[in-house]
């Protein structure tokens, strides 16, 4: 609007600069044409300036509002990746509590296995048959046989005389009485060891040491003098035991000792 302004003064100035022409001037109708198509052209050209700079105004608010989003979206990325950061720590830090605890349990589970295995059943063979035993329960038996074998008959006898009473159900009782009469046999108890072995013969008769034990009964009752007693023994063994081994030592011994009378059979 100012340039328009401008160029009307400029023609007015011209018009007095030029005497004598200012009635052409203002009567010519082609420069007044001009002066309103060039005052419609500074118009136009103010305001396509105007909406360019509307355009640029509104795509420079645009771009900071890009601006101050990306600004903070980064802000956010930051922040996040600081957290996931911080996760990552406390995960690793649980991750190793965790591999920690794991070793410890497993350590512990072992060590409990172990002292566990200790009191389950083993099995075992006892006299030719297969059982199954407390493991204490078998090292006592074998501590007190092991006694028997140093020829510590006294240790023996004791020994096995506790087990005796600590286990009277186990699949040992059988052989411990056997050899708790051996013990005892051994010691020159001839009394207390017919009472154990005729135990093993009266209460064990389906035991592989029954045989042994009838045999050593007769033994014994040989060295209480009681010959009659002894034949009987080892007749009883050779009826009932025919096919065990001691039955044919049996037969050979009775060829030594004076035949029972019949009311005595």
């Amino acid at each position: 609007m100012k340039s328009a302004g401008l160029i009307a003064a400029v023609v007015c100035a011209a018009t007095l600069l030029l005497p004598g022409t200012s009635q052409a001037i203002f009567e010519d109708d082609q420069a007044r044409k001009a002066i309103l198509a060039e005052r419609a052209r500074i118009d136009k050209l103010t305001a396509d300036f105007g909406a360019r700079l509307s355009d640029l105004t509104a795509r420079l608010e645009r771009l900071e509002a890009t601006a101050r989003g990306q600004l903070a979206l980064q802000s956010q990325i930051q922040t996040l990746q600081q957290e996931i950061a911080k996760l990552r720590g406390m995960l690793e830090e649980q991750t190793n509590e965790l591999s920690t605890t794991q070793r410890a349990l497993r350590d512990k589970g072992d060590e409990f296995e172990t002292r566990m295995r200790r009191f389950e059943p083993v099995a075992v063979e006892i006299d030719g048959r297969s059982q199954r035993v407390d493991p204490a329960e078998r090292r006592s038996f074998e501590a007190a046989l092991a006694a028997f074998g140093a020829k510590d008959f006294r240790a023996a006898q004791t020994a096995f005389q506790v087990f005796l009473l600590n286990h009277p159900t186990s699949p040992y009782v059988p052989s411990a009485l056997y050899w708790l009469g051996s013990s005892q046999f051994a010691l020159k108890d001839y009394k207390g060891a017919a009472d154990t072995l005729n135990a093993v013969a009266q209460r064990h008769a389906d035991s592989p040491r029954a045989p042994e034990a009838m045999l050593n009964l007769a033994y014994t009752q040989i060295e209480l003098n009681d010959r009659r007693a002894a034949r009987r023994t080892l007749e009883t063994l050779i009826e009932k035991y025919p096919e065990a081994q001691v039955a044919a030592t049996a037969r050979e011994r009775m060829q030594t000792l004076p035949a029972a009378p019949a009311a005595a059979r």
